[in-house]
């Protein structure tokens, strides 16, 4: 945009030096510029102070963030039932906070059925029905534990007992070369016994789970 006036000029270079240059080299004989321009309305040094004083539109208009909005609402329903709160089944690190949820009439069916303890109406009572629920879920991971340290020493000392048969097998073998074939038989019978146990033992010592901390206090 060329310099309309010696008054726009200066007036440009004093507060907007950056587009005062790109407008001085747009405007052909900038030496001849007049004054001011004479006719009312007209005057760019008017027009410039007139566009400074509007607001950037960059930073006058207000940013708007977009608030999270519940899928399940329907504003238009008059709902008489309010808060609902959805206890979900527990596992073995959950906290009460993990699965208890507060929702409406039109939230409930986002839960899957098969994952919910219980829906209750009251938030005083789905906390201890969560906390109930925590609680019973860790007993019985601790009888199930127990149980496999049980079975692994049954295991342990059945393999010991078989293990000291085999050596009497292979003993009495040496003494008595004539039933040797009979010990040596009753022994490899009694090894694959043990294979089998240890491969058992293997299985449920990997399937054990370390107890939440509050069941190892």
């Amino acid at each position: 945009m060329p310099f309309k006036s010696q008054a726009q000029q200066r007036m440009m270079f004093a507060t907007q030096p950056k587009t005062a240059e790109k407008w001085a080299h747009e405007t052909p004989n900038i030496k001849k510029l007049p004054q001011h321009v004479e006719e009312e309305g007209t005057d760019p040094m008017v027009q410039t102070a007139q566009m400074s004083q509007q607001p950037d539109p960059m930073t006058s208009q207000p940013i708007e963030i977009d608030q999270p909005v519940d899928q399940y609402n329907h504003p238009g329903c008059d709902d008489q039932i309010g808060d609902i709160y959805v206890v979900l089944k527990p596992s073995a690190d959950n906290s009460v906070e993990d699965i208890m949820h507060k929702t409406h009439a039109f939230g409930v069916h986002q839960f899957d059925p098969q994952t919910v303890h219980g829906v209750y109406g009251d938030e005083g009572e789905a906390n201890l029905v969560a906390e109930g629920a925590i609680k019973d879920l860790h007993q019985h991971l601790t009888k199930v534990e127990k149980k496999k340290d049980t079975i692994l020493e049954k295991i342990s000392k059945k393999i010991h007992s078989l293990q000291k048969e085999i050596n009497d097998h292979m003993k009495s073998a040496n003494e008595r070369p004539e039933e040797s074939d009979t010990h040596h038989m009753l022994a490899e019978k009694k090894m694959g016994i043990i294979r089998n146990l240890r491969d058992k033992h293997k299985l449920i010592k990997a399937s054990k789970k370390e107890l939440p901390k509050k069941d190892k206090e």
